[in-house]
């Protein structure tokens, strides 16, 4: 472990949930990892000063790739390659897709800050399992660093994957009392963007209602209890026209202060506008601050000045100042997005870091040797590796050759155990497998997809494998529910779709 970092807290998620967890660290203006694991799946959210910024997970499904395949933007063959190309020259995945030319680097930017949120998302998912939340600030440096509106990605969070049992575990934590609105709510309420129906919902909340007579409300609100724990959860809403302590607190007994942040005019204040600056000269587009960044974390700082091993002190001085130039402030519009006045500051800094490191022969010979040493790290490839048998299995799958597809498969998992959409794979070719026993298989099969599914409950392959057994199995029923649960997770989910369509059911 990092020597800056200490474990600030830790426990097990039935406990404290995904929201309340991000919430405490929201409140407590906190900075460092907070890591999850479930059934063997990790996923780390970076945080910094309360608002998450960046996701990691170990899930395959949830990789830049499969994401891109998920949404259509490339195909598997192209995804394929794009692997291929990985493996070959020991690049990143994005790396690998704008060298294809199936992403500029600007989309590919867009793309992963889209992927990171989904991830976050994802995360209030996890019901059950450890956390622990390190805090630290080593990372900083090292991740992209994506602005996320943290109420925004709570509500969100909360309305489409926060399981339902874990939603009624924490209502519960509220009492019987009734539940008012708590002083201030109405400058707090814009960050979440209500919508007419929400909005007409607030009122209701009046204090003499309790949590069940505003969950009764669900038949003309749907969203009623959401946005109630919601309220609850960010101290807009209490008990007893209180904090709700027992659902919002993390430690024994410890209480947590509301963070207030008034996001409406003061009423009455006129507005300010004020003219644009006319500028002098044609500016830079700000997207080429994004395109540089994207490839920023990715280059060692000779790659980053575009010198070579061999650059002496005068060509690291001139590559250095000229790339501060093409970088420098008044290059760019005299407005710009938060973000991307974030984005060209980091960059500045990076540059000079990296100037730092190389300018003189012997802090170069310093930093050489050190990049040396990482290279000749032997390079872990066991997903690669993995990921090739899957793919094996895939295209004996499409001849029907279920028995070799179940061998690929099962190498797959013997690589990669705590993948789960190798586990759904290889459950739905035991089925198909026309040498094994059937009853013996269905049960088996489906044990496998089943643990595939608690593993990653937002993996589309798993329900649709599922719900093709319960067809078979004339339980249509169930088969409905999970088809409807794959396109949930995948509203571009084809075979899903077809299934449903196919009964005149519309998703």
């Amino acid at each position: 472990m990092n020597q800056e970092s200490k474990i600030l807290l830790q426990g097990e998620l039935t406990l404290h949930p995904v929201p309340v967890l991000l919430n405490y660290l929201y409140d407590q203006r906190e900075t460092g990892r907070l890591v999850m694991v479930q059934e063997g799946v990790n996923k780390t959210i970076y945080i910094i000063e309360g608002k998450p910024v960046n996701v990691d997970s170990s899930l395959r499904d949830e990789t830049l790739g499969r994401y891109l395949v998920k949404l259509g933007k490339i195909s598997e063959e192209a995804y394929q390659k794009s692997l291929e190309l990985m493996m070959n020259e020991g690049i990143q995945q994005g790396a690998a897709l704008v060298k294809l030319g199936l992403l500029g680097p600007k989309e590919l930017y867009r793309v992963v800050k889209d992927q990171s949120i989904q991830k976050l998302l994802t995360a209030f998912s996890f019901r059950e399992g450890q956390y622990r939340f390190y805090q630290e600030t080593a990372f900083v440096e090292k991740i992209y660093r994506f602005e996320f509106p943290f109420q925004l990605a709570l509500k969100q969070g909360v309305y489409q994957y926060f399981p339902e049992t874990c939603l009624e575990q924490e209502l519960a934590k509220a009492g019987s009392e009734p539940i008012a609105l708590l002083p201030g709510f109405q400058g707090r309420l814009a960050v979440f963007e209500l919508d007419e129906q929400e909005k007409d919902f607030v009122p209701l909340i009046d204090g003499y209602k309790n949590r069940e007579a505003l969950a009764g409300l669900e038949s003309e609100y749907p969203f009623a209890r959401r946005l109630l724990y919601l309220f609850l959860l960010c101290g807009i809403a209490g008990p007893g026209q209180k904090l709700a302590d027992s659902l919002r607190a993390v430690g024994a007994g410890e209480k947590t202060e509301a963070r207030v942040e008034m996001f409406m005019p003061t009423e009455g204040s006129p507005e300010v506008t004020e003219e644009p600056e006319p500028e002098v000269q044609i500016k830079d587009s700000p997207d080429k601050i994004l395109e540089f960044y994207i490839q920023l974390k990715s280059r060692n700082y000779l790659e980053l000045l575009g010198l070579k091993p061999d650059t002496d002190d005068e060509q690291v001085e001139n590559a250095y100042h000229e790339l501060l130039r093409e970088f420098g402030r008044d290059r760019f519009p005299s407005r710009m997005e938060p973000e991307i006045e974030a984005k060209l500051e980091e960059i500045n800094t990076d540059i000079i870091k990296a100037y730092e490191a190389l300018r003189s022969q012997e802090r170069r010979a310093r930093y050489l040797a050190g990049l040396k040493a990482k290279e000749e790290k032997p390079r872990p490839q066991t997903y690669l590796h993995a990921e090739n048998f899957l793919q094996e299995g895939m295209k004996y799958v499409r001849n029907r050759d279920y028995v070799n597809a179940q061998k690929m498969f099962e190498k797959a998992v013997e690589l990669s155990p705590n993948e789960p959409e190798y586990y759904a794979y290889l459950g739905w070719t035991i089925y198909c497998n026309p040498e094994l026993d059937q009853e013996e298989k269905t049960q088996k099969a489906k044990d496998k997809i089943s643990q595939a599914i608690k593993m990653n409950p937002n993996m589309d392959s798993g329900h649709v494998f599922l719900g093709k057994i319960l067809k078979e199995q004339g339980d249509e029923q169930a088969a409905v529910r999970e088809f409807k649960l794959a396109v949930k997770c995948n509203p571009n989910c084809r075979e899903a779709l077809r299934e449903l369509e196919s009964r005149g059911i519309k998703p």
